[in-house]
C-alpha cells in the first residue's frame, strides 16, 4: 500500500544519520547567526537614525499643526461588517 504523502525515511547507516545531524546542525546554526546580524543591522541603524535626528534638532513623528476647521468634527469609529447568513438559512 502506497503511502499517501510522502515520508522521508532517516537513513539506516549511523555515519550517514551524523552527517545530516552535522548538516541540519550547521543550517540552524547559520539561521541563527544571520538572524542575529540582521537584528543587529537593524538595532544600529534605528540608533543612527536616532542619532541622526537628535543632533538635527528634530523630533521624529511630529507632524505639522494645522488650524482646526470649526466644520470637521474629530473621533473615533469603527467599521461595522454586515453579517452573513449562512447558506442553509435561506
Amino acid at each position: 500500500m502506497r503511502p499517501m504523502f510522502f515520508a522521508l525515511q532517516p537513513p539506516r547507516n549511523p555515519l550517514l544519520r551524523f552527517a545530516l545531524a552535522l548538516i541540519g546542525v550547521a543550517i540552524l546554526g547559520f539561521f541563527t547567526v544571520f538572524g542575529v546580524l540582521v537584528a543587529g543591522a537593524v538595532l544600529v541603524g534605528f540608533g543612527l537614525r536616532r542619532a541622526w535626528l537628535h543632533l538635527r534638532g528634530a523630533t521624529p513623528g511630529a507632524a505639522p499643526v494645522r488650524p482646526a476647521d470649526p466644520d470637521v468634527i474629530e473621533g473615533e469609529f469603527s467599521v461595522v461588517d454586515k453579517p452573513r447568513t449562512p447558506l442553509h438559512w435561506r
